[in-house]
């Protein structure tokens, strides 16, 4: 089974705060649709280690990097202090990623400009990076990532996902989230 390997920072300084993608991991694994790693980060260091960790040779089927967290252009928010670029986060991937999908669940990093993502995929080899251009109401994105992720590490062809994404029945809110796709060939959906 194909699986997700998901990286999540701290959505907030409280540490009662409960935020966390884990329900929907949880949700794609008990339906069978896919298998996951799930791994908290508070620090660039962390994100940087388990990053260097999925591109070892025995997480091959963890095909889908699934980056939650804060985030604005080129940029990804461990904490609220705490930010790395794209990339420092492609340098650490380098060569790491070829034919995975990445998924950066965190608002607005997909407003970074076409060369900066362009460079992120030569950098690592990945077959695609899809997420946000704006920043996004938290319960709009996580129905509109239940669906992309099922078609991120299920689908047969790279595609899959923008197809689904792109249909008359998700358009409006992938529309409404700026939702955005850059390809390894270098189309833009």
């Amino acid at each position: 089974m194909n699986g997700i390997f998901c990286v999540e920072g701290q959505w907030h300084r409280s540490l009662t705060d409960r935020s966390s993608v884990l329900p929907t991991l949880e949700l794609l694994d008990r339906l069978k649709m896919c298998s996951f790693i799930h791994k908290d980060v508070a620090t660039p260091e962390e994100l940087h280690y388990f990053l260097k960790r999925w591109t070892e040779r025995r997480y091959t089927r963890f095909k889908v990097g699934y980056f939650a967290m804060h985030g604005e252009a080129s940029r990804l928010w461990v904490t609220d202090q705490s930010a790395v670029e794209l990339d420092a986060v492609a340098e650490n991937l380098e060569g790491g990623c070829k034919g995975k999908r990445l998924y950066f669940a965190s608002c607005s990093v997909m407003r970074a400009s076409d060369a900066v993502l362009t460079n992120f995929l030569e950098v690592t080899g990945a077959a695609m990076i899809c997420g946000f251009a704006r920043d996004v109401d938290w319960m709009e994105a996580a129905s509109f990532e239940l669906v992309l992720l099922n078609h991120l590490v299920n689908g047969n062809r790279v595609d899959a996902a923008e197809r689904t994404m792109r249909s008359q029945r998700w358009a409006p809110l992938a529309d409404h989230l700026g939702f955005r796709i850059h390809y390894a060939n270098g189309r833009v959906a």
